[in-house]
Order: structure tokens, then C-alpha cells, then sequence
């Protein structure tokens, strides 16, 4: 039987449904479609997927409820709520509550931030921006507060799991 979740990216709730269907094998469904999807954990927080033909590595981190994922062609936060555990007319939680520790998702060198300490930030505003992998990854804030941390400066490089800025 598949669990039903409510996944939210980039702010925007997607449905998603997600089923075993044998060892590493996973049916995705998302909206209207479905990908069988092939799974191996090669590392502590790092994946191996296989979707059709096409093949993806990712870093996979938590943080708090949600899933930090990284990939060569960016980062993303994803929150995933069990349609199960959200209770009767519970609504899905549109951001982080409490401090928000923002960490790095990879090794990488500080390329901008965009903020100062004090500075009010909206939920999904950039905050800092990082390039790993040749690629810039802007690091948005995972809630609306304020900025009470940056331990981080142009120029500087970060390791995978370094604290970059806190938001309360």
C-alpha cells in the first residue's frame, strides 16, 4: 500500500505517493504521474537513483522536518508530511518554526550573502549564495524571521554540514 504524502517545494504543496514495490524499487506517483524508481544508498547521506533511463546522485540531509537535496544541478529544501500523521483538517506546515539553522548541503566556496544580522527575511528569501560543483546554489531561508547569524564570508570555503547562518 502506498504512503500518501504532502510535499512542499519551493513553497508550492505537491501531492506524492510513494510504494515499495521490491528491494531498492520504489512507484513514485507525483500528480498525475508515476516513475518506478531505483534507489541505492552509496554513502552516509548520498543516494544513486535510476528513473527510466536517466540516472541522479544525491545528498540527501535532514534538517528538522525537512530534507535538505542536493544534486549537481542545484539544492532544494523539500518538507514531506504523512497525509497519515497530519490528522483531520490539520494543514501541512508552510515553514520552519523556531531557530533555523542554515547549514551547508556540500563542500563549496561562498560566492554572496545577501543579508546582514538583524535584517528581517521573508520564507524562501535568498539568503546567502554558495558554489559547489561549478554550479551557484542560492540558500533561501527556510522561514520568515530574523537574521540572528552569519558565520560565513565571501570568499570563504564551507564544508558539507557547516553552519552558515541562523534565522529565528
Amino acid at each position: 500500500m502506498p504512503t500518501k504524502y504532502v510535499a512542499t517545494l519551493e513553497g508550492v504543496e505537491h501531492e506524492l505517493e510513494v510504494e515499495e514495490i521490491a528491494t531498492n524499487a520504489l512507484r513514485i506517483k507525483f500528480g498525475q504521474n508515476a516513475f518506478d524508481v531505483d534507489v541505492r544508498r552509496v554513502g552516509r547521506t548520498s543516494f544513486s537513483v535510476l528513473v527510466g533511463n536517466r540516472s541522479f546522485d544525491l545528498d540527501v540531509i535532514a534538517d528538522g522536518d525537512d530534507l535538505l537535496v542536493a544534486s549537481r544541478g542545484g539544492s532544494t529544501r523539500v518538507t514531506l508530511i504523512d497525509t497519515a500523521r497530519r490528522g483531520h483538517g490539520a494543514v501541512a506546515r508552510p515553514q520552519a518554526g523556531g531557530r533555523a539553522e542554515m547549514r551547508a548541503m556540500m563542500p563549496g566556496r561562498v560566492v554572496n550573502v545577501l543579508v546582514s544580522v538583524g535584517d528581517e527575511v521573508e520564507h524562501l528569501q535568498g539568503v546567502l549564495v554558495v558554489e559547489a560543483m561549478k554550479m551557484e546554489n542560492e540558500i533561501k531561508s527556510p522561514k520568515a524571521g530574523k537574521v540572528a547569524e552569519i558565520k560565513v564570508t565571501p570568499g570563504q570555503t564551507v564544508e558539507k554540514g557547516e553552519l552558515l547562518a541562523v534565522i529565528e
